[in-house]
């Protein structure tokens, strides 16, 4: 992780300092992350992620690409006029899935990888 923190800041050309500020922490926590004395938790791994628009899985688990990929203009729209049409009980289950760790995405995928198999076993189809 130590070396994905330090990729991000050089790829960034800012300096510890700089890097620190942008965070909102010292130049020192900075420091003790690129050295790995100290590793990140998670509410800086989030921050470090949305900040530089690195994707948290390659940053915490260097899984996947670094960059995270954003849609484009036209695409935004189109969520965002589909999230307003929603009835508010939607909307609310949106707003949880959008705040959760990205961990648990894999979880919930597993669990719905298993109601469809469990569907397909039932004889309905998938």
């Amino acid at each position: 992780m130590k070396d994905r923190i330090k990729a991000i800041r050089k790829n960034t050309n800012l300096t510890q300092t700089e890097f620190a500020q942008k965070l909102g922490v010292s130049r020192d926590v900075i420091a003790t992350y690129e050295s790995g004395r100290v590793v990140p938790q998670d509410a800086i791994l989030k921050l470090i992620s949305k900040e530089f628009n690195v994707s948290y899985a390659w940053l915490k688990n260097g899984e996947g690409p670094m960059e995270d990929p954003l849609p484009d203009d036209a695409a935004l729209d189109r969520i965002t006029e589909t999230y307003r049409a929603l009835p508010e009980r939607l909307m609310a289950m949106v707003d949880v899935l959008a705040s959760m760790d990205p961990e648990w995405y894999k979880t919930l995928d597993a669990a719905f990888e298993e109601l469809e198999k469990r569907k397909k076993q039932k004889g309905g189809v998938g």
